[in-house]
Order: structure tokens, then sequence, then C-alpha cells
């Protein structure tokens, strides 16, 4: 695993040190960087899990989306198959940031007021079951992954309820753990699996477990944790964050 930390100074130049970091450590390779009206875009494939990102910084924020393909000579925002688009807004000024990664997948942390943190979130998941896609992106507030299942190509599902939904990171399925933690008679907090669910047709409101996001955990921080602790778990430094209400760990 893979880990950075410093400060940023602008949405130009965090852009830049996802791009070096995902290049670099993560497995990504650039397609396109390049200046875009005032700004610059950048676009990234990982093909061994076949992912396709694409980021563009902008005054006070830097957005981002996934599709199934890259076209060179399309607009930034005009790539297809794609998913919805996230931002996440830094601290004016000098920001503090956190990336954390490995082999096809990449999360940004960015300071975005003087105690709080948002998270810009791109990667594949760890399959539990054999379909093609995987990809996925999120705010941990709601997330969209690519699952060309039940008759679909090039599908990205996301939502709350229904044939499309996704439960993951915010509404996923050991998030509802986080009500029995800390454990009463040692005071252990567990570290739960992001699982990632995604709704289906038949029958109605069924949804099946598609694998969970790597590099990432799940816990109840409840007046235990503040932003930047470390809780080890055997060899493992996980870096833990409240975010979109809820605790997230994050593997250094």
């Amino acid at each position: 695993m893979a880990f950075q930390s410093g400060v940023t100074t602008s949405p130009n130049d965090l852009l830049d040190k996802i791009r070096l970091f995902a290049t670099g450590v993560c497995g990504y390779t650039q397609l396109m960087y390049q200046a875009d009206a005032g700004y610059f875009r950048l676009h990234l494939q990982h093909a061994a899990s076949g992912q396709y990102v694409h980021l563009h910084s902008y005054a006070s924020y830097v957005a981002w989306y996934g599709s199934t393909s890259f076209n060179s000579g399309l607009a930034y925002s005009s790539q297809t198959v794609a998913a919805g688009s996230y931002s996440v807004s830094q601290l004016s000024g000098s920001a503090e940031y956190f990336l954390f990664g490995g082999d096809g997948w990449c999360y940004c942390i960015v300071q975005t007021a003087s105690t709080t943190y948002g998270p810009l979130i791109f990667g594949a998941i760890t399959k539990t079951c054999t379909f093609t896609g995987g990809a996925f992106l999120s705010d941990t507030y709601s997330t969209y992954v690519r699952a060309d299942i039940d008759g679909n190509t090039n599908k990205w599902k996301v939502g709350t309820s229904g044939v499309d939904a996704v439960r993951a990171f915010y509404s996923a399925t050991t998030r509802q753990l986080d009500s029995y933690s800390p454990i009463a008679f040692n005071g252990v907090t567990p570290l739960y699996p992001c699982t990632v669910e995604v709704g289906r047709p038949t029958p109605s409101y069924f949804y099946s477990m598609m694998g969970y996001a790597p590099g990432v955990r799940l816990l109840r921080m409840n007046g235990q944790y503040v932003n930047k602790d470390i809780v080890t778990l055997g060899g493992n430094d996980w870096m833990v964050f409240s975010m979109s209400y809820g605790g997230y760990a994050f593997l250094k």
C-alpha cells in the first residue's frame, strides 16, 4: 500500500498531486493531462480492471467521474458511457491532503474547513463474485458502481432503492453494525469491511453483494477517535476520518 500527505495550495495543485500518485504507485496510465479553460483536465485508465477515471480542477474544487471508454477528441465532461460526477471543495489557501492507494484504487482526503475533511475516491472493488465491471467512485455518501449484470452492458448503478441501488460506504450493510461498537467488555472498536451491494430486478428490493472497497474500513468513532488518529491492527496502520455521517479508516 502507498501513502502520501502534505499541503496543497490550489485545486490545480491537488489534481497534479493525485495524478502523480495514481500513475506512480496505483497502476494508472495517464491518457491526457492538459490545460482546459484556465484549469486542468486529467484522464486515467487502469487497464487490468477496466477503469476510466476523469478529473478536472476548477476555482475552488476538483470534480471526477467514471466512464467505460475514453476519446481524446471529446470534452472533459463528454466521455461515454459515464457515471455521474462528484466534487470536493478544499479549504481556501493551504489545505492538508492525504493520499492512500494500491493497485487499482486511489483515495484522496482533503481538508475542507479548519476541522473537517472531504473524500475523492475512485478504484475497483475487490470482487466476491464474477461479473464484468467493478469500477466505483464515491464521495462516501453515495457511490457509483459499474456492474454489467442482469442483461445490462456498461451499466452504472447508483441510488438508495430499486434495481439500480448501491449500498456502500455510508449505506453499507456493515454500517449498521457500528451501533454495536465499541464492544462493551473490552472497549475495542471493530473496523468493518466496506461491503458493496447492488439492487437486483428479481425479486424486487433484493440486493447482491458484489465485493468490498479495498483499503478502507468503517468504524464508529463516537468520541473515541478524532480525525487523523491511527488505529493499528496487526502490522497495518489505519488513519481515521469522520465524513458523511460515519467514520472511515484508510490503510496507510
